[in-house]
């Protein structure tokens, strides 16, 4: 129990004088501390009818607080625990107290009470304590110089308290953020020690190769026993790349099972900064692999049926009559027994985006077509797009009498593309996932060395608040030497510790480490947007948001070898699928990014991205520094599966699918390049969609 001792006289007025403000030292702490609000509750009655009016005493008490500070008046209980509530309030000060029921009305965890006790009752004091209340205060000679300092330091703690426990939270929260981030990567992450134990795995490594040890959880384990034998070789091989040419690794590795199907794999090998631990990234593609080489079966077998008279076929007169069905096209059409025949072909093909569909195009002025992409609605209703080759079948003097056309449902090729796609974008976030880990351990390092400083400064802090402590004894004691050495104690205490450095540097880790914890919120809000699927219409899509996101995903496997410069201008927002064209963006950057780490020169190369609008379009330029591609090569570079890089580093599908994208969209692709001195790639869209042909009711299956 602290009592303070004071004079008994009270006054009557509830303004802090003006004149004492500033004399004091505790002046200048409340200052330092900021905006101090406090609730005052008094006791008695006003003539005027006016809130029970402070002692003089009091008034004067507060006033050496200092200028930063905001008084609150409280009259009843319900005022009190309204008041208490608010996060702001430092403290409630009990000008006299009538009853516990107002110290009853502060929450379990709100501010701190101080209590003013008439006379010298020990009885009062008691109450008072045991109503709740963190401190008394004696109303004797003192008393105006006592209470100041006991605001102070109930404060100081109330706050320091208040600190500690944000701290704690934010820990918590940044510790849980990480374990999630790392336990739901799409990939196996897992450290390695010098001497190849694993140090630490994350669920998805621990799925793709489980422990074959019967201790497993209770003792580390050689990453060679958890590998198979082929990842165990490419993993040797990646420390030797890595240790011989210091940079990093990637490989695909295929494992032949003679119990089950084989599987390929992407490793990629990564030396930690403390070059004591390896972090390897193994991620199983066996699907995208799959799904690549059925992809260009698929393509292949189209091409050989539409060339085959085995594929649906008709004949169509001049006038747009079907002369000849053949089964598969019963079978597409809906026909039965040769009941197509006489039926206008309008009745199923729609130009879908064309002035005419290919058939109209050849009745009309004998244009062929050959492996072109048109809809046409099935007998059941149903919209489904279409490989046709049309002719016009011409009689022995030449002249048209009509057309062949020969045709392949797609379906089942563009469901595969939609697949590939996804996957694609799946694995693009798995060759990103050392460097979106990488990037998250960046902010999650200064936190902690940031928290541990903290740390240290609370003990410093602690020596202070100490000291204060031996002054408020000595003051209540009242000798007035005894004060002098105390207060003498409390400054020389200030200055061994720096006190001032010690509140500004505790603020600036707080707010640093604030800004490392918004940065890995804005890498996973990032990573999430690029994983999340189009939705099946055009929506709104602001062009510059999509990029500029995209290319935070990129740099982080990108950064220390790559200056990425980005000069974006105002763009409308245009209608189309968002997710598609930030799949051309990672794949244009991540080129980019491989052609300047092919130069193989230490010094960084720069990627720069332009936006702008020219006329009706809008136009994207993605320009390296990077090795370039010869024009022989610059001719091949959009068809599926061409690729320049090592085997097992490509698919060749990103700028095939990239083009297919930007095609869809209305626009085109322009690229520009000089070997030895990089490459530049335009994008050109059109601010309005383009323009939809045929029934309303015809969807391109890709957006589905």
């Amino acid at each position: 129990m602290n009592m303070r001792a004071g004079s008994p006289e009270r006054g009557r007025s509830g303004q802090i004088a003006a004149s004492s403000r500033g004399e004091r030292g505790e002046s200048l702490a409340a200052q330092r501390m900021g905006v101090i609000r406090i609730v005052i509750v008094s006791t008695g009655e006003d003539p005027l009818g006016g809130p029970p009016p402070m002692s003089v005493e009091t008034t004067a008490g507060l006033a050496r607080l200092g200028d930063p500070v905001e008084l609150l008046r409280a009259e009843v209980a319900e005022e009190v625990r309204d008041l208490a509530a608010d996060p702001s309030v430092d403290l409630v000060l009990f000008d006299r107290l009538e009853t516990a029921e107002m110290l009853a009305a502060i929450p379990g965890d709100g501010p701190p009470s101080v209590v003013v006790i008439d006379g010298d009752s020990e009885a009062e004091a008691l109450d008072a304590f045991r109503a709740g209340a963190s401190d008394c205060v004696h109303f004797g000679p003192e008393y105006e110089h006592v209470l100041p300092v006991v605001l102070l330091e109930q404060i100081q703690r109330w706050r320091n308290e208040r600190q500690r426990q944000l701290s704690e939270d934010r820990i918590r929260w940044l510790e849980d953020l990480y374990a999630a981030i790392v336990s739901e990567m799409p990939a196996g992450l897992v450290v390695i020690d010098r001497d190849g134990l694993i140090v630490a795995e994350n669920p998805e490594f621990g799925r793709l190769f489980p422990s074959r040890s019967a201790l497993a959880g209770e003792a580390s384990e050689f990453l060679a026993a958890r590998l198979p034998a082929e990842l165990s070789l490419a993993f040797e091989r990646a420390e030797r790349t890595e240790s011989e040419r210091g940079s990093h690794f990637l490989e695909l590795v295929r494992v032949d099972d003679p119990e089950a199907a084989s599987r390929a794999y992407e490793l990629r090998h990564r030396r930690l900064p403390d070059a004591e631990r390896v972090l390897l990234v193994i991620s199983d593609v066996t699907e995208s692999e799959w799904l690549s080489e059925r992809l260009e079966a698929l393509r292949r077998d189209t091409r050989d049926i539409i060339e085959n008279i085995n594929s649906a076929l008709i004949v169509v007169d001049l006038g747009g009559r079907i002369s000849f069905a053949n089964p598969a096209a019963d079978l597409i059409l809906g026909g039965r027994d040769g009941d197509l025949v006489g039926r206008q072909v309008e009745d199923w093909f729609a130009p879908a985006g064309e002035d005419v569909s290919p058939i109209e195009a050849c009745l009309e002025s004998g244009v062929r077509s050959r492996g072109a992409e048109t809809f046409l609605q099935r007998g059941d209703g149903q919209w489904i797009p279409v490989g046709i080759s049309c002719s016009p079948r011409l009689d022995a003097s030449g002249r048209s009498q009509g057309v062949v056309a020969v045709f392949q449902d797609l379906s089942e090729i563009k469901e595969l593309e939609l697949q590939v796609r996804q996957t694609e974008k799946m694995a693009s976030i798995g060759q990103l996932a050392a460097g979106v880990a990488h990037e998250v351990n960046n902010p999650m390092g200064f936190i902690h060395a940031n928290l541990h400083q903290m740390s240290e400064y609370l003990g410093d802090l602690e020596k202070y608040f100490e000291a204060t402590q031996s002054l408020q004894r000595a003051a209540i004691e009242g000798d007035l030497e005894v004060v002098r050495t105390a207060a003498e104690d409390v400054a020389a205490i200030a200055r061994e510790i720096d006190l001032d450095f010690v509140r500004s540097d505790f603020e600036k880790a707080l707010l640093e480490s604030g800004e490392g914890a918004e940065r890995i919120r804005h890498i996973v809000k990032d990573l999430r947007d690029f994983s999340r699927p189009d939705l099946p219409v055009r929506t709104p899509a602001d062009v510059n948001q999509a990029i500029d996101s995209t290319a935070n995903i990129v740099y982080t496997m990108m950064k220390h070898r790559v200056e990425l410069e980005k000069d974006y201008h105002a763009l409308p927002e245009i209608e189309a699928y968002p997710m598609q064209l930030k799949q051309v963006f990672m794949n244009l950057l991540v080129n980019a990014h491989q052609a300047i780490e092919a130069r193989g020169e230490s010094e960084p190369g720069v990627i720069r991205i332009e936006t702008d609008v020219v006329g009706e379009e809008i136009v994207i330029r993605i320009s390296d520094t990077g090795i370039g591609i010869s024009e022989r090569d610059r001719a091949r570079i959009f068809e599926p599966f061409f690729t320049t890089k090592p085997l097992g580093a490509g698919t060749g599908l990103g700028l095939s699918t990239s083009f297919n994208i930007i095609e869809r969209h209305g626009g085109r692709i322009v690229v520009e390049s000089e070997v030895g001195r990089g490459t530049l790639f335009e994008i050109w869209l059109p601010t309005s969609p383009p323009e939809a042909g045929g029934s309303p009711s015809v969807l391109d299956p890709t957006e589905t």
